[in-house]
Order: structure tokens, then sequence, then C-alpha cells
């Protein structure tokens, strides 16, 4: 672990969880009260006095700590079974002045609320829900219908997500290296929620060109990520 000494000759250690460097993922921060911190810190997060991002920083009484999000390649992808989503979140992550527009299901995991989120630029574009994909770009909205639409300059937006996904419960997971698929269910009927590496269905990026691959290294299970509702993905 490195070292930096201070005005008072003082060391100072730099925070272990300092450029993660998991894909896209360089830190994963969240502020919090300073009474809070000795029970963060014992679950395993770092204080970091230092680290700071774009309209990013704690007033008094506050303190930014930094972990590592644990990953589907982490856990039992079974004990997901069972579980509630409540909610969907479209911009997670941030570079300061913008996003990478991870996806996220919020649920509760353990007590605890979370996003299980796709850690891929513009992840929507990669996760489909009965064959129908959660976002694309605008231009092919009439082609592929994706079930949401939230461009800021469009006059017809629309969102057909929330009314299924919200209060559904995971009832199956099948993961494979290059897909997840999550079945749940919605008001007594079953949907399937598929996360791809890539898929010929998917539509073509907003340049124009040919959908890729949403990552080249590793498996999907090393790219979806738990995210506590009350912090930040930083790319």
């Amino acid at each position: 672990m490195r070292h930096f000494t201070g005005a008072f000759r003082k060391k100072i250690k730099q925070n272990p969880f300092r450029s993660l460097n998991m894909g896209l993922i360089k830190e994963y921060s969240m502020i919090i009260r300073r009474s809070e911190l000795k029970q963060w810190v014992s679950i395993g997060w770092a204080e970091d006095m230092f680290y700071r991002d774009f309209n990013y920083a704690p007033v008094k009484d506050e303190a930014i700590i930094l972990g590592k999000p644990v990953t589907l390649a982490d856990i039992e992808i079974a004990k997901l079974i069972g579980t509630r989503i409540t909610n969907y979140c479209n911009y997670l992550g941030t570079y300061g002045m913008g996003g990478p527009g991870f996806f996220g299901l919020l649920i509760d995991r353990d007590g605890v609320k979370e996003y299980l989120t796709y850690a891929v630029w513009a992840s929507g574009q990669y996760i489909m829900m009965d064959d129908r994909v959660f976002e694309c770009h605008l231009t092919y909205n009439l082609q592929f219908q994706p079930w949401i639409s939230q461009w800021s300059d469009e006059k017809d937006q629309w969102d057909d997500l929330s009314e299924i996904l919200k209060e559904s419960i995971i009832v199956g997971v099948d993961l494979t290296d290059s897909q997840l698929n999550i079945e749940i269910v919605s008001k007594e009927v079953k949907h399937i929620i598929s996360f791809y590496k890539f898929n010929k269905e998917l539509p073509p990026h907003g340049n124009g060109e040919a959908r890729k691959h949403a990552f080249e290294e590793g498996n999907i299970s090393n790219y979806i990520v738990f995210c506590n509702a009350d912090a930040v993905l930083h790319v």
C-alpha cells in the first residue's frame, strides 16, 4: 500500500479502494453522516478524506467512504430468487459532468436497498424483456419500440416498464458467461429479463454502427454489480 507524507511528516495511507478498475468502474463511493463512519468501516468501507468529483463533496458532519461493489460472480445467484424489484434507474454512474447510463433494478438484498446494475456503457440498450429492448437511441424508436424512451428533446416520451417492474418478484435466474436471464412475476404474469453481452436483435448504436459487444474480457457476471441505493459508481 502506498503512503503519502503531509506537512507534519505524518504518513497518510492511500485508500485501498482507489482505482478499482472493475471494467468501467474506477471508484465506488458514498457520502454518509460522520457519526455512522464506524458502522460502515466495520463492514468493509474505508474513509477517504481527499476524494472528490464534480459537484460531489461532503459538507460539515459528513464523510466520504469508498468500497468495492459486490458482483454477480461473488454471490450464489439462487439467493436472488424471492427478491422484490421496487423500481429501476437508467442513469446510474458518473464521470463528473455526465454519466455512462448504467441501468439498474432496485432490489432489497439482505435488508439493504441496492441496484442490480449492468455496468457497461448505455446498458439499457443491452437488456431486453420478452424480446423487447429496454432502451435504444431516439433514431430507432419507431423500429424497436423500446420499453422506455426518455430523451430530453423528444416530445413523445413513454415508460411501459415501471408498471411491470415495480413490486415484481424474481422467481428464477439463469446465468451463462455471456447472458443473465431473470424471470419475474408481475400481477400474476411471468416475464423474462435478459442481460446480454451481445445479441443480434439489439438495436444499432446511435452513430449508426452495428451493435458491438458490451465488453471484451471476462464474463457478464463480472459486469453486473450491486450498488447501494445511496452510493455512486465513478467511471
